[in-house]
């Protein structure tokens, strides 16, 4: 489980690295803070998806859950809800066990 879990961690890592850096170019080339909403990501990489996703929390979830969370995580840069998401699973993927210090003397 904690593989799976590591794995997701570093798609999603990796995915956040890739949009940060297409958010960095887009800031140097405008010269301008530039941060991409994650739903105009999501908007551009698959087109209605958003709006099935609406109708599908607001009518089998609450809609309540829709209008002020999943409206604001979506209105954040993409990068930071990605990458807040991969270190959530990388924490959770982590091994529980410490690595004691084990000094020379005792090989």
């Amino acid at each position: 489980m904690r593989a799976v879990l590591r794995i997701l961690a570093a798609a999603f890592l990796a995915l956040a690295v890739v949009l940060l850096v297409a958010d960095g170019t887009a800031m140097l080339a405008a010269n301008a803070f530039i941060a991409t909403p994650l739903a105009a990501t999501i908007a551009s990489l698959f087109p209605g998806t958003l709006e099935s996703m609406q109708l599908a929390v607001q009518d089998n979830v609450h809609p309540l859950l829709w209008e002020p969370t999943l409206t604001t995580l979506l209105a954040w840069p993409g990068w930071a809800v990605i990458g807040a998401v991969g270190l959530v699973l990388a924490l959770l993927g982590r091994s529980r066990s410490r690595r004691r210090m084990v000094s020379i003397d005792q090989f």
